[in-house]
């Protein structure tokens, strides 16, 4: 993909990147405790409307991860870094929104903080952008580095919420139950950012010498 051909830097990982193999093991530890204290103990303590809202959420955090890789594909580290702080403005709006949470004054102080910054960044593209890289582009960037912070604000008040669905009917949220759900989550998030990766040859090993950037390249 672009990185494999451009000399920049790979970004560091998306603080929502789905991160699935250490996710089983504590879900077969609390298996195998409740199956100690009891043999007929269910396998998944988690409803399945609780689990269908956990595949969305890994879904979109897939999505999420998309985002923001492709976005850095067009503006610099740094630009990126700081679009990506405004999620917490939009985490403290979707979480106003969806789950009623209590603005503060300093909540509101810091989401007009990291606009401003979004704006004054937004009126200097000329000087943020990177060689090679044309106005569009940097543009589409910008909105898709805007747009991932913007999901990635809408995913924490979500997952609030789906906690207070399956604490319903007096049913306790336990360890068990949020560990089931992460590995639901990370499962289908894990296999989004998977299947794209497929569809654009990631996983084929290419020659540096073969990039149009090599002087050894005869393209």
């Amino acid at each position: 993909m672009f990185f494999a051909e451009n000399p920049r830097p790979r970004p560091r990982p998306h603080p929502l990147a789905p991160r699935l193999p250490r996710r089983p093991l504590p879900v077969a530890a609390s298996y195998l405790s409740r199956r100690a204290h009891d043999p007929s103990a269910p396998v998944v303590l988690t409803p399945p409307r609780i689990l269908l809202a956990a595949a969305g959420l890994g879904l979109a955090t897939g999505a999420d991860d998309f985002l923001y890789v492709y976005g850095l594909s067009f503006v610099p580290v740094s630009t990126s870094a700081i679009l990506i702080s405004t999620q917490l403005a939009f985490t403290v709006f979707f979480a106003f929104l969806i789950v009623r949470q209590r603005l503060t004054a300093l909540s509101v102080n810091a989401v007009a903080l990291l606009t401003v910054g979004a704006v004054v960044l937004g009126l200097h593209v000329s000087s943020d952008r990177p060689a090679g890289v044309s106005k569009g582009q940097y543009w589409l960037g910008f909105l898709l580095t805007l747009a991932a912070a913007a999901l990635y604000g809408l995913v924490p008040p979500l997952i609030e919420l789906t906690y207070k669905r399956a604490a319903g009917r007096g049913r306790v949220v336990t360890y068990a139950l949020v560990m089931e759900m992460q590995l639901v989550m990370g499962f289908f998030a894990t296999a989004f950012c998977t299947v794209g990766t497929i569809v654009n040859n990631d996983f084929q090993v290419r020659c540096p010498c073969h990039s149009p950037l090599s002087p050894h390249s005869t393209r």
